[in-house]
Parts: C-alpha cells; structure tokens; sequence
C-alpha cells in the first residue's frame, strides 16, 4: 500500500504539482459558481427525481463491476487464480486513491495489491493496468471521433483527447507486437547486450518482453472479443448514468450531450486537481452543458448531483474494499 506515513505526507505539501492542483481547483470552482444564483440551484435540487437518481447509482455499480470483470479477464489463463470479488475490492481500493493521492497513484496500488494478495505477479498486474487504460484510451478516441461526425467538437477537447489517447493506443500496440514477437524480440536485444556491452541497459526491457507472453489475453481472439464487448458495456453505463441525471435533474437536454460529457471529464481528469476533483469537475459540467444552452445555476445544480452518484459509491465502496483487503478482515489471514 502506498506510504501514509507523516514523513510522506509533508513530501506532497512541498511537491508543486499538489499546489498547482490545489489552485486549478480553486479556479475552476470560481468559474463554476461566480454567477450562480443559488435560489435556481435549490429549486432544481428540491425537483429532482430520486428514483431516477437511484438508477444512477445502479448503473455505476453496474460499471464497477464490469471494470472488476474486465480487469480479470486480462489475466488470463492466470485469471481462474482470482475471483470477481477479489478483483472489485482491490479495483475499489485503487479508485479510492487514484481520487485522493496526486499523480494517480491508485493504479499502481492496486496491481501491487493484487500480485502480493493473489501471487499473480508484479509484471504481469502492472500490465494488465497499463493494457486496461489503454483500451479505455481506444474507447475514448472512438466516441471523440463519432461525436465528431455529428456535432462541431472544440478544439481543446478533440486536442486534448487525441494526444493522451493517442500515446495510450500506441502503447497498446507495442504491448500487442511485443507480447507476440516476444522471442524474436528478447533474441535480438540479448544479441545486441552480447555484442555491445554499454546496451546493458536494454536488459531490463528484454526481460519485460519475456514478461509480457502472460499476457494471454492478447493472444486469445475470443477473450480479446470479451474484453472489447466488456468495455463497450462500461462505457455505454457511463454515458446511461449522465443521461439518467439528466433525467433526474429535469434536464431535456440533446442525447449527444451524455456521451460529450462523458468525453470531457476523461479528458479532464489529467489535469492536476485536488481529491474527487472537486471544482474542476463542476466546471467542467457546467462548460459542457452551456454548448446545449443550459444556464450555469442549473449546470451546477446538475454538477452536483452527478458529482454525488459518482463518486459516493468510489468513497464508500473504496472504504469497503480496504476492509476487505485489509489483513485483519474476516476470511483473510495476516502475514507472519
């Protein structure tokens, strides 16, 4: 688990990126409520549908679960060593952290939770993470690309989203070419290292490329054909959950509005913000929803609600996953 220690704790305070975060923040939430009124505010928060809102819910968990399955799946043949439940809880854990500690920190929490819980491997979990972003990153850059065809998309976003998807799908063709050349691939780096001894360096990518044959998952048409169903349904949860709180909010908004939202707060979520993203996701809504012509007090009244249907289940469902993991939990013994 990451250092919790006060030692690294005051590390963060001096590192400027938590400071750059901390004052992005803050100017986004300026931005997202200098002209609110916040008596529209309370109006549409007093409307909204809690039904509706409670589907919401349901279709983020949906999509938690859907994350937990794929991420399984990407271990295989290893994948039959873990359960779904051991893969939610520990998933549930890196969300957590990835949403309070900078420099999204949680991804690499979780792959070293799983390997030293479920002796899966450090290489091989690490992978899996890196393969996983890299296909959210392939889903990204199709929706960017449809959204494209139908509507005028602004310049920052579709810049924003081609360069950071773009760096991502490319990795995950060089995790593909090497996981399926891997042979050839070490055989021609050893004989490099043999013949020119200052390219020792490349040792530790040779060893990288024999790690990456347990990547069965790229090998496996039929579980690639899982894997990419898998987050075709992850993704359309994630755009059911923007439309149901529109729904909830009373909001009649163009269907195109869901998945451009969904796209923006992707792209948004490499800035430097503080923990649950709180201002720059509110603004990021409430600049989204004025291209659909919906005022800034009702934006944010939205923005809110959104906020709540996704990230309470990340805070308590991480708080759950820690107990889970956690080597005092019931049905899981200590270290000795």
């Amino acid at each position: 688990m990451a250092d919790q220690s006060p030692s690294a704790q005051k590390n963060w305070l001096r590192r400027p990126r938590f400071w750059l975060s901390i004052v992005v923040s803050l100017l986004a939430l300026y931005l997202a409520v200098r002209d609110v009124q916040w008596s529209e505010v309370a109006t549409a928060w007093s409307k909204a549908d809690g039904m509706l809102l409670l589907l919401a819910l349901v279709s983020v968990l949906l999509n938690t679960l859907g994350k937990a399955v794929r991420w399984r799946l990407l271990f295989y043949p290893r994948h039959t060593r873990l359960s779904v439940k051991n893969c939610l809880s520990v998933l549930l854990v890196g969300q957590l952290t990835n949403n309070l500690l900078p420099a999204r920190s949680g991804d690499l929490v979780r792959a070293l939770l799983i390997a030293a819980d479920r002796n899966t491997g450090r290489v091989l979990a690490l992978a899996t993470v890196a393969v996983e972003k890299a296909m959210d990153s392939v889903m990204l850059l199709l929706l960017v690309v449809l959204l494209s065809v139908r509507m005028p998309m602004p310049w920052w976003l579709r810049r924003s989203s081609l360069v950071f998807g773009g760096a991502l799908v490319v990795l995950l063709l060089a995790v593909m070419i090497i996981a399926s050349q891997r042979q050839r691939i070490v055989g021609i780096l050893e004989s490099w290292i043999g013949r020119y001894p200052w390219l020792a360096f490349l040792r530790l990518l040779a060893r990288l490329a024999e790690a990456s044959g347990e990547l069965g998952a790229l090998r496996n048409i039929r579980v690639q054909a899982q894997l990419w169903t898998g987050s075709i349904v992850i993704w359309g949860l994630a755009v059911a959950t923007n439309t149901l709180v529109f729904r909830a909010a009373g909001l009649d908004v163009d269907p195109l509005a869901s998945p451009l939202l969904l796209v923006v707060l992707m792209a948004g979520a490499i800035l430097p913000t503080s923990p649950l993203q709180l201002g720059v996701f509110h603004y990021l809504c409430v600049l989204t929803l004025s291209l659909f012509g919906v005022g800034q007090s009702v934006a944010l009244s939205y923005a809110v609600l959104l906020h709540l249907v996704v990230y309470l289940p990340i805070v308590l469902g991480g708080v759950l996953g820690l107990w889970v993991e956690s080597p005092i939990s019931p049905g899981v013994e200590a270290d000795e």
